[in-house]
């Protein structure tokens, strides 16, 4: 008995540190996260959009256009209950293989919550007919620039599933969320204690 209620008071102890630690955070914050559901609108061969002088390489296969969706999350466990609940943001991507087999050259200018940017990286494959025949499995990610000038910079972080419909909501086969669930950090300018 005397263990549990020790243990109780090293909780509640460690639930108020946390909080009041939170608090402090979030009026200091100098990031911004962004966790987004990208919805592929089409897939075209590539335009001047994906140019070497603006992608960085030179051999782009596709361009893309996506909304990025917004999410509904259950509070407490953190469960996906909704993965098209409004647009937030859209891009255009362009992709292009790469020395690697199992990467391509992904390049990508768009907004999300109002802010613009560009970013340039990459995506691997990661496994094939996984979970099930027909569906693919890749992880991508972008370094962001041209933000606006409060901010530093940023990174973009995919978990993707492509099926045999790469276009809209519904997969084939059906019940998966595609393409990419995206948390999107962007870093802002630290001001000066006192400004």
């Amino acid at each position: 008995m005397k263990f549990a209620h020790a243990v109780l008071l090293a909780l509640v102890g460690w639930h108020s540190m946390t909080t009041e630690v939170n608090a402090t955070d979030v009026s200091q914050a100098v990031e911004e996260i962004y966790i987004a559901r990208s919805l592929r609108l089409s897939r075209d061969a590539p335009t001047a959009n994906c140019a070497a002088d603006r992608t960085g390489f030179a051999n782009a296969r596709v361009e893309d256009r996506y909304h990025f969706q917004s999410l509904n999350v259950e509070t407490k466990t953190g469960l996906v209950t909704d993965a098209n609940v409004a647009t937030v943001g859209e891009l255009l991507a362009c992709f292009g293989p790469s020395a690697d087999p199992l990467t391509s050259n992904f390049y990508a200018e768009g907004s999300l919550g109002g802010v613009t940017f560009t970013g340039k990286g990459e995506c691997r494959a990661a496994r094939k007919d996984y979970p099930e025949p027909g569906l693919n499995l890749f992880r991508c990610f972008l370094d962001i620039s041209n933000l606006p000038d409060r901010y530093v910079g940023g990174h973009l972080t995919t978990n993707t599933v492509t099926s045999k419909q790469s276009i809209g909501v519904a997969s084939d086969p059906p019940g998966y969320v595609q393409p990419s669930i995206a948390t999107i950090r962007l870093w802002k300018k630290r001001t000066p204690a006192g400004n």
